[in-house]
């Protein structure tokens, strides 16, 4: 039986000492998601016997790097000045629910819309083109809403400055949330599924030092108070130019050092002589439950971030009656911690399997959320107990967040995953529209005890687990996933992925259909 594999290195090298050299090139073309184009000699684009890609000069980080650490130091930019602001443009507090939640709304929105456009673009336009169009129409996005956020302060007419901000929020949610799934869908398709999830934990590492340095940034803006050409900027708006400064810098440099060219995946199969293949569009199988259970872990651990950054605040100042100079060294330090296990993380994919570090990221936040709670016949929440469980959830949510995300780009495949990276970008960003309401109301329910909220995430996080250890065979690679199901259909005892399969196109989130399968004959002996 023809397996989905690459021929063995004993096979490729009769090729080469062949004058056979079309089918060879013709091979290496569909052996992998990501090739540069060129010759088999290219320094930059060598494959490995597994026909995986030996990494050498990845210019695409560097804008990677700039854009993420610009979009996440705009975001911990907002969040301090945004109810002075509402209350500057004679808005009630009523609005800020509203103006948080929109930022959330937009990201949902944008990553699934983006993302299937990313998708259809990289199919559809020439090489490179649909993933420089994708993040160029994110930072339109992000131009569009940082105008509106800074221009509400110029608005004197009554009622319409709130909408100009939480318009200005949506906008910004849009560019963040889409920017984040061109980005994922990117590097699931550059890099080879070994490394992904410590290319992702290195990305991140350059999203936390966004949001460590944001408050550095946003205590230099609240100390302007001027005008210019008639408009005033102060301590409030200020912020918006920023972001749209941000954004304007962002465009310049995707549109001049980004070519977006190591995604190839708009190019799987084509062009690949039909005597040398076969193409099986209805025996293509989907890993449903490696899907559903990343999805599902996901959510889990962005639930439990959600409900950290909305009732640690009042928390604190409630029980403990910090001032907000406690609170702030408080998040500092969660910042430095998130910053080193981010880098951390990095460093542990070389040793350890990415399986390992999912179920410790699950165990610190099960551990982390039964530490803040106060039983129902306790007095209180000890403060060493709080600072310990504030800790150890502080450190689950970067080592779950990169780990799951570089799983679920291997669980999908080889596809071009846009649309369905938009869809665990939206997953992540419904936790943060819901989560402080249902967090606040939980703490009212019980007069401020936390034995409910925490209660409550422990089980999340104990369900989770459960789910994970029954299913760690379907968090694999896709390749591994493809050898066990077709040694399952030949007749050898599968491991349990048969009852979670699906048999035809590929399903996704949205309406379509992904590439088929290339099945390469193997070459006479």
């Amino acid at each position: 039986m023809s397996s989905v594999v690459s021929p063995p290195a004993d096979e490729s090298t009769s090729l080469l000492n062949s004058n056979n050299t079309k089918m060879l090139q013709k091979c290496s073309a569909s052996a992998s998601t990501v090739n540069t184009g060129e010759s088999s000699n290219d320094e930059e684009s060598q494959r490995s016997e597994d026909g995986s890609i030996m990494e050498h000069n990845h210019t695409w980080l560097i804008p990677f790097f700039v854009n993420i650490f610009l979009a996440c130091a705009s975001f911990s930019i907002v969040m301090p000045s945004l109810s002075p602001y509402l209350l500057e443009v004679g808005a009630s507090m009523s609005c800020l629910p509203w103006a948080v939640a929109s930022y959330s709304v937009g990201e949902m929105i944008g990553s699934v819309a983006i993302g299937t456009f990313y998708e259809h673009a990289t199919k559809t336009y020439a090489l490179g083109r649909g993933p420089r169009i994708s993040l160029i129409m994110c930072t339109i996005f992000g131009i569009c809403g940082s105008a509106l956020y800074a221009a509400a302060a110029w608005v004197v007419t009554e009622g319409i400055a709130e909408n100009f901000i939480v318009a200005g929020r949506f906008l910004q949610g849009v560019w963040t949330g889409g920017q984040q799934a061109v980005e994922q869908a990117y590097l699931s398709a550059a890099i080879e599924p070994s490394k992904r999830v410590e290319y992702t934990a290195t990305l991140s590492t350059c999203a936390v030092l966004g949001f460590v340095a944001g408050p550095t940034i946003g205590a230099i803006l609240s100390t302007i108070d001027t005008t210019i050409f008639g408009f005033n900027i102060d301590a409030n708006n200020a912020p918006g130019l920023f972001i749209l400064l941000a954004n304007v810098i962002m465009l310049v440099q995707t549109a001049l050092f980004f070519d977006g060219k190591d995604d190839r995946t708009g190019e799987t199969g084509k062009e690949v002589d039909e005597e040398e293949q076969e193409v099986v569009d209805s025996s293509k199988p989907f890993n449903y439950m490696g899907v559903a259970v990343s999805i599902f872990l996901f959510y889990i651990h962005y639930y439990s971030f959600a409900v950290q950054e909305t009732i640690t605040t009042p928390l604190a100042v409630i029980l403990y009656d910090w001032e907000p100079v406690e609170v702030n060294l408080l998040f500092t330090c969660a910042g430095v911690m998130s910053l080193i296990t981010s880098f951390s993380v990095r460093l542990l994919t070389r040793y350890v399997e990415d399986r390992v570090l999912l179920v410790a990221s699950i165990l610190i936040g099960f551990v982390g959320s039964t530490f803040l709670m106060d039983l129902p016949f306790s007095g209180d929440l000890p403060p060493w107990r709080f600072l310990v469980g504030f800790s150890m959830v502080t450190i689950a949510f970067p080592i779950g967040r990169n780990v799951v995300l570089g799983i679920f780009g291997n669980v999908l495949g080889p596809v071009n995953q846009g649309r369905w990276m938009g869809v665990m970008i939206a997953i992540s960003a419904f936790p943060r529209v819901v989560g402080p309401f249902i967090a606040l109301g939980l703490l009212e329910i019980v007069h401020w005890k936390t034995w409910l909220e925490f209660g409550i995430c422990a089980g999340l996080f104990g369900t989770v687990f459960l789910v994970v250890i029954q299913n760690l065979d379907s968090i694999v690679p896709y390749e591994d996933f493809l050898d066990e199901f077709e040694k399952g259909s030949s007749g050898s005892k599968s491991i349990g992925m048969q009852a979670n399969i699906h048999l035809g196109p590929i399903p996704s989130p949205i309406i379509g259909r992904s590439p088929a399968v290339v099945r390469k004959r193997r070459p006479d002996r």
